[in-house]
């Protein structure tokens, strides 16, 4: 019979790592079968606040540019046939159509679109051309910058308007972010969180 060379103690230890410890972390694995990583729920999270600002600029974008789709959409069925009989026959066709591609959005998209025209609307028309300004520059943004915009719009948008400015003041914040980002994500506070 050969004996091992290693001591008892590694033995052991050996032992107790492979009947316990160690398949469990050889075996784990993300979804998609590939080995977990530490940083595979930071990434994933980061990738849902993406995800979401992007869902919430594309809504804001579209209410700013379909206003008339999205107000006629909140009207009631008697109120749209009133306001669309109103209207040229070209451009009632128009919006018709424009209306039925709306409808078939899935209807927590059109909720967001039309939360965000509320929002939207709400704003004096100079602020509208800001945030017009605004999301366009977000939304063509590179895909690497955003996430850590779409990260930090979250976190501004838990703040106070007061805590908010003095966080953006801050040199540790300036130096992760160029002007016309810092100016882009003041312009979308409230609007992109």
């Amino acid at each position: 019979m050969h004996r091992s060379r290693l001591p008892k103690v590694a033995r052991v230890t050996i032992g107790i790592l492979i009947g316990i410890g160690l398949p469990a972390m050889l075996t784990a694995t993300d979804q998609d079968g590939s080995p977990a990583s530490p940083n595979a729920a930071k990434q994933a999270a980061n990738q849902a606040q993406v995800q979401t600002a992007n869902q919430q600029a594309r809504a804001a974008q579209r209410a700013l540019n379909a206003p008339m789709v999205a107000r006629l959409a909140g009207m009631s069925a008697d109120e749209r046939a009133a306001a669309l009989a109103q209207l040229p026959p070209a451009r009632r066709a128009q919006l018709e159509q424009k209306l039925e591609n709306y409808a078939k959005i899935p209807a927590e998209q059109r909720q967001r679109i039309e939360s965000q025209y509320n929002r939207l609307q709400a704003l004096p028309p100079e602020r509208q051309a800001v945030v017009r300004q605004a999301l366009a520059e977000y939304l063509s943004t590179p895909g690497p910058r955003k996430v850590p915009i779409a990260n930090e719009m979250a976190h501004l948008s838990e703040m106070t308007d007061q805590q908010r400015m003095a966080y953006m003041s801050k040199p540790a914040f300036r130096g992760r972010f160029s002007a016309q980002e810092i100016q882009m994500m003041g312009d979308l506070h409230g609007i992109v969180p």
